[in-house]
C-alpha cells in the first residue's frame, strides 16, 4: 500500500502526531504505508488497532487484530500454507455460508478472485503484514516444527534446573522459560507454584485436573516466584497484598498471553498462572462438531431458531459455556441480522458482531450496556454473564420484546436455572414467557485414543449410580492405562456432557403458576429431557471417556 499525503493526514489525526514525529516515520519508512505504520507503532506513537483502522479505512475494509481473533482451524486448512504465503491471505473461520479471510491487500482482485474460485463465498478484513507472517507460521505449523520446539524439554531438565547454584540468576531464567515451555508442551492451561512448610509445589492443570509436576527448594521458588513477578512487571517487594499482571512469552511459533496472580499464603507467596494461548490449534465454532448429543442438540437448534426468547447455558468457570455461547452464534449469524454481544471480556473478536467489553472502572456495567444495546436496533444479543437481578430482568424483557437474548448463569442443572431466577427476584410471569431454553454442561476428561481398552464392569458400579439391576447386561466400557501420548494419565482433551431443558407452553405455565420443582422436573422429562448423567454415560459407551470421569463431574450422590 503506497504512502501518500492523505494518509498520512490520516495517521496525524486519529493518532495526535506532531510534525516531527511523522517527519522521522516517513524517513525510516519509505513509500510503503506499512512501514511508516509500524514504524509507528514500535516507537509507541499509535496502537496496532489505530494503525489497522486507519489503513482499513482507505482499502474500505474492516480491519482485524489476528492476535485477538478466534481460528477455527479447519477453515484455515482449506487453503495450503504455499498459497497463503503465495496470497499473503489466512482463512479465520466461517460464519454461515461466508468464509473470512485476512488480508493485506483487499484490493488485489487477482487473489480475491482466485480466493472466490477455491472458497465460494468470503469476507475479506485486512491485516498488518508481520500479524499474517505470525498467524500463518502458527497456524500452519507441523509436527517437526513442534518436536523441535520441546526436544530439548522435559521434567528431569526442569528438576536439573531447579538444582542448579540458587544464586544464578541465568538458571533461574532458564528454569522459568522452561516451566512454561513444560506446561504447554504437557497442554497444561494453568501453572500453580504452592509453597509449603519446607518447600513448594509445582502443579499442572491439565484437562480440568491439576497434576504434581515438581518439588522445589525455597531459595529456587523464591527467586522463580520474582521472576516471574518482573516478567509479568509487579512489585515484586510486595509480598503482602494480592497482584494481577500479565505476560508475553514468546515462543519459535507463537506468542503466549500468561495471565498471573500472586496471593499472599501462611507459607509464602502462592502463584497462578493461566496459560491464555495454546499451540494447539484454535476452537470450533460448529454445534455439530460440538460432542453434543442428538437429544440435546435438536432442542438446542430449536431454541436458537426463534425470533425472540432467551437461552442459557449453566457450567462451572472453564466448562466451555463461551464456545458453545459462539457456535449458537455461529449457527444464527446471516447478514439480515444484527448480533451484539456484551462480554467481560471480550473473548473472541469476530468482525460480524458488533462487540462490546464491559468496564466497571468506566461506568460499563453489563445492565448499562445492555439499555444501550437494545436502542441499537439488534436481533440477537449476547451477554457474558448474568451475574444479578437488573441484568436478569433487562435480559428477560430484551427476550419478551422480539430479541434472540443468549447468556450464562451460574446454576447446578439447566432445572436449577429457573430456580436461580427466581431467587435473583424475576416474576415468574416474565420468566414463563422469555424463556425458550437451558442447556447445562460440564467437560470430562477424552480418553488417549491410544491407549485405551474395553472391559466389562461390575454391575455394582452401574446400579449405584444409574438405573441397572442384575437382570440386565453388562454394556463394554472404556479405560486407560496411560502411555507417551497423554504423559500417562490415560487421557488426551476434554468432552463435553450436557442437558437441555426445552421451554414450551405447559413448562411455561407451571413456571407462571409457581409450581414446586418436582412438578417442573417431571414437565421436563416428558419434553424429553434427560439428566446429565446420562449423556455423560452415553459418552463412555462410545469410548470418548470413563464412568469414573462422568461420576466425578456430575458429582452424584
Amino acid at each position: 500500500m503506497f504512502l501518500d499525503e492523505a494518509l498520512i493526514e490520516a495517521f496525524s489525526q486519529r493518532g495526535g502526531l506532531s510534525p516531527d514525529v511523522i517527519s522521522r516515520a516517513k524517513h525510516e519508512s519509505g513509500q510503503s504505508a506499512f512501514a511508516f505504520a509500524s514504524v509507528l507503532i514500535k516507537s509507541g506513537k499509535i496502537t496496532r488497532d489505530v494503525a489497522g483502522m486507519v489503513l482499513g479505512d482507505r482499502v474500505h475494509k474492516a480491519y482485524m487484530n489476528l492476535e485477538k481473533t478466534l481460528f477455527q482451524e479447519d477453515v484455515v486448512n482449506l487453503l495450503s500454507k504455499k498459497m497463503a504465503q503465495r496470497l499473503q491471505v489466512i482463512p479465520i473461520y466461517k460464519l454461515g455460508d461466508y468464509v473470512t479471510l485476512a488480508m493485506t491487500d483487499p484490493e488485489d482482485l487477482e487473489a480475491l478472485t482466485e480466493l472466490n474460485q477455491q472458497l465460494g463465498d468470503i469476507d475479506v478484513l485486512l491485516t498488518l503484514p508481520d500479524e499474517l507472517e505470525t498467524a500463518i507460521s502458527v497456524h500452519y505449523q507441523n509436527d517437526e516444527e513442534m518436536d523441535a520446539l520441546f526436544r530439548t524439554i522435559d521434567l528431569d531438565i526442569l528438576q536439573k534446573l531447579s538444582e542448579e547454584r540458587k544464586g544464578d540468576q541465568l538458571a533461574v531464567v532458564k528454569l522459568a522459560d522452561a516451566m512454561i515451555l513444560l506446561a504447554l508442551k504437557e497442554r497444561a492451561s494453568d501453572i500453580h507454584l504452592e509453597p509449603k512448610a519446607d518447600l513448594y509445589m509445582v502443579r499442572f492443570r491439565v484437562d480440568g485436573v491439576l497434576l504434581n509436576r515438581l518439588e522445589l527448594n525455597k531459595d529456587i521458588a523464591r527467586a522463580l516466584v520474582s521472576r516471574y513477578k518482573i516478567m509479568s512487571e509487579l512489585d515484586i517487594s510486595e509480598r503482602r497484598k494480592p497482584q494481577d499482571g500479565r505476560i508475553k512469552f514468546s515462543t519459535s511459533i507463537k506468542q503466549i498471553d500468561i495471565r498471573v496472580s500472586t496471593f499472599p499464603s501462611i507459607h509464602g507467596e502462592t502463584v497462578v498462572m493461566r496459560l491464555l494461548g495454546s499451540l494447539f490449534g484454535g476452537i470450533d465454532l460448529d454445534l455439530d462438531k460440538q460432542d453434543i448429543s442428538p437429544h440435546v442438540l435438536a432442542p438446542l437448534k430449536s431454541a436458537l431458531a426463534r425470533p425472540n426468547g432467551m437461552v442459557l447455558v449453566t457450567g462451572p468457570t472453564g466448562s466451555g459455556k463461551s464456545t458453545t455461547l459462539y457456535g449458537a452464534l455461529n449457527l444464527i449469524e446471516s447478514p439480515e441480522i444484527k448480533i451484539i454481544t456484551i462480554e467481560d471480556p471480550v473473548e473472541y473478536e469476530v468482525v460480524q458482531f458488533t462487540q462490546c467489553q464491559v468496564n466497571l472502572k468506566a461506568g460499563r456495567t453489563f445492565p448499562i450496556v445492555m439499555r444501550a444495546a437494545l436502542r441499537q436496533d439488534p436481533d440477537v444479543i449476547l451477554v457474558g454473564e448474568i451475574r444479578d437481578a437488573e441484568t436478569a430482568a433487562i435480559a428477560s424483557e430484551a427476550a419478551l420484546t422480539g430479541h434472540l437474548v443468549l447468556s450464562t448463569l451460574h446454576a447446578n442443572s439447566a432445572l436449577h436455572g429457573v430456580t436461580r431466577l427466581l431467587d435473583m427476584g424475576i416474576e415468574p410471569y416474565v420468566i414463563g414467557p422469555s424463556l425458550a431454553g437451558i442447556l447445562a454442561q460440564r467437560l470430562v476428561r477424552r480418553l488417549c485414543d491410544k491407549c485405551c481398552y474395553r472391559y466389562e464392569p461390575e454391575t455394582e458400579d452401574l446400579s449405584m449410580h444409574f438405573h441397572w439391576s442384575e437382570e440386565m447386561a453388562l454394556p463394554d466400557l472404556f479405560k486407560a492405562d496411560g502411555c507417551s501420548n497423554c504423559s500417562g494419565t490415560g487421557f488426551r482433551g476434554r468432552v463435553g456432557i450436557h442437558e437441555f431443558m426445552r421451554v414450551n407452553q405447559p413448562m411455561r405455565n407451571l413456571i407462571i403458576e409457581q409450581a414446586d420443582f418436582a412438578e417442573i422436573a417431571q414437565q421436563a422429562i416428558e419434553n424429553g429431557y434427560k439428566e446429565m448423567r446420562y449423556d455423560g454415560f452415553g459418552k463412555a459407551l462410545q469410548g470418548l471417556t470413563t464412568l469414573d470421569e462422568v461420576i466425578r463431574v456430575t458429582a452424584l450422590d
